[in-house]
């Protein structure tokens, strides 16, 4: 796993199989700014990122309307990716109502402290 972030645009990346990183990827955005990268051959998740993290960690209760917007097929392809470890780890969501919340709200600051 490899996590980026990125002050002056204010992005989070998560690259969770850099042995994918660059196989061909589909993107699916569950939100403005959150994007997942699933490799389409495997179906396995390959990276998350997050625009404007600053924002959305403070944001209590986050509506993942890019989940409702997919394809039928598509959510049952991410379903087992969203639910789970390791993205869990970072967001978590309820793919019925489609709220839910970013993890680590204070991600910057301990990637800064650790650099």
């Amino acid at each position: 796993m490899f996590l980026s972030y990125d002050s002056e645009g204010d992005v989070l990346e998560v690259v969770f199989d850099e042995s994918l990183h660059q196989a061909e990827q589909r993107a699916y955005q569950l939100r403005d700014g959150i994007i997942v990268y699933i490799a389409a051959q495997s179906n396995k998740l390959v990276q998350l990122t997050l625009v404007s993290y600053r924002e959305l960690a403070q944001i209590p209760v986050i509506h993942f309307d890019g989940w409702q917007k997919l394809t039928a097929a598509a959510r049952k392809q991410l379903l087992p990716i969203v639910v789970a470890p390791p993205l869990t780890n970072f967001l978590k969501f309820d793919t019925k109502t489609s709220y839910g919340h970013i993890i680590f709200p204070n991600m910057p600051e301990m990637l800064a402290a650790a650099a």
